[in-house]
């Protein structure tokens, strides 16, 4: 005996799912093809009516950045990297500290260097040129890395710190039997297993000072190691005679490495985001 099945009711709910979701992609895309666009354009053909696919495509604006800030983004990049490097050093042995050994004040501590975080960092502007000029570290390398590097370790902390904390810890335990000493259980056995995390934060780091802005814009002078992002904002005038060509060619050629990074280390971030 046969029964028929109740039909299925039509739900809008997927429609208007789907529908949201191309929006939210156009509003997104949109504005990055057309910058692109521009970006390959010669300057004439700017203004005038709008259209997106240019008529005479150059790219001179590209040649004309890698011209003008060559020697910016080599200085972005060891600022990205020394960041992240730097934010590796400190946060790793601190987190597995923070959630591996007991000492008074521990939870405490933790607290207080994360609470760090909601501190105004242009609070720091006077003292910090200050110190700076005092020290010699003004329009130095070394000098944007310790400026950049302090407001980052809390965050790093709080992801190191989760991760080791979930993992067993018996798996130190048991390399410690077998003959080894904790610094030996932690290089062999726990660094391994925090790769995820350890990637992660290193994409963070080079995010950080890549594209940090502040510090690099007080502490270094154009003759000095100024990062690429501080060139883009001195490109920039208050008037409508911009070279928007070029500042567009700026734009994607500053944004292109994290970008790269990010779709590298996309699994590892959700994987240290999510653990």
């Amino acid at each position: 005996m046969s029964t028929d099945s109740a039909p299925r009711r039509f739900s809008w709910w997927p429609l208007f799912r789907n529908f949201l979701a191309g929006v939210i992609a156009a509003m997104t895309l949109l504005p990055l093809i057309y910058g692109f666009s521009v970006s390959v354009r010669p300057r004439s053909e700017v203004f005038g009516d709008p259209h997106l696919i240019p008529y005479e495509p150059t790219l001179e604006p590209y040649v004309a950045v890698l011209d003008q800030i060559g020697p910016n983004l080599v200085f972005s990049l060891f600022t990205a990297v020394g960041v992240s490097i730097l934010v590796l050093g400190i946060a790793i042995p601190g987190a597995y500290a923070f959630a591996r050994l007991e000492f008074p004040g521990r939870r405490k501590i933790f607290y207080m260097i994360v609470l760090i975080m909601l501190l105004p960092i242009v609070g720091l502007i006077i003292p910090l040129l200050t110190l700076w000029h005092e020290l010699g570290l003004y329009n130095t390398i070394l000098g944007l890395w310790l400026g950049i590097v302090p407001g980052q370790i809390p965050v790093a902390l709080w992801i190191f710190r989760d991760y080791f904390q979930k993992l067993p810890p018996n798996i130190e335990e048991a390399a410690m039997v077998y003959g080894t000493t904790r610094f030996g259980a932690f290089t062999r056995v726990v660094l391994p297993l925090a790769a995820p995390a350890m990637i992660a934060v290193a994409f963070l780091g080079f995010l950080w000072g890549w594209n940090a802005f502040l510090f690099p814009n007080l502490l270094t002078t154009s003759g000095g190691p100024r990062p690429a992002i501080v060139n883009l904002f001195t490109a920039l005038s208050p008037d409508s005679t911009n070279p928007w060509p070029y500042i567009m060619a700026m734009t994607f050629t500053i944004g292109l490495p994290p970008a790269v990074m990010y779709v590298a280390s996309r699994r590892y971030l959700e994987d240290a985001l999510s653990f």
